[in-house]
């Protein structure tokens, strides 16, 4: 399990493993999406509190697989403008906005979740063969596929990305090709 705070909300993943105290979390939560433990694969659990003084818990639990292996570890980016959080471990990935407990958006299609990055009002979503952009309010922009390894540099309003000696440009915000 992982603790850690950011702003006035706690979070704490649980990889492979139900929380102990699972049943209380349940019964003070304001809001649980675990239609995805019926998948196959690792559990992760993401246990979110908003006020370190009193329950209210927000619950996002799924199965899924590869996780903890080859560089595919759960990640989050909270976006604090908008209150909304930016989780993926596996194939999965889920927006989530705070202020209302609504998923802004969610996948289960993907190869491995790597990560996060932010670049302006921009959020990057990087997995081994999908990579996309999100609005900071957790709404997909675009997707496109693209090999491992890959990589990518922004110039501007410009991203290029690099894969299978393929280099395409596009524009960051519509994902066109230049």
């Amino acid at each position: 399990m992982i603790n850690f705070s950011v702003d006035n909300l706690k979070i704490s993943v649980f990889v492979g493993q139900t929380p102990d105290m699972l049943d209380y979390y349940k019964k003070n939560a304001v809001f649980v999406d675990d239609k995805d433990l019926k998948n196959d694969g690792t559990d992760v659990y993401f246990i979110i509190s908003k006020d370190f003084l009193k329950p209210g818990f927000a619950i996002i639990a799924f199965k899924t697989d590869p996780v903890g292996y080859a560089g595919f570890e759960p990640g989050i980016h909270y976006e604090k403008s908008t209150q909304t959080l930016f989780m993926g471990a596996g194939t999965i990935i889920k927006t989530l906005r705070l202020t209302d407990y609504r998923i802004m958006f969610e996948k289960n299609s993907g190869m491995g979740f790597w990560g996060w990055a932010k670049h302006n009002d921009l959020i990057l979503q990087q997995e081994e063969i999908d990579f996309g952009v999100f609005s900071i309010t957790g709404e997909q922009l675009w997707e496109t596929c693209v090999s491992p390894p890959y990589d990518f540099e922004i110039k501007e309003d410009i991203i290029i990305l690099k894969f299978d000696d393929i280099t395409e440009t596009r524009l960051l915000l519509t994902g066109e090709k230049v």
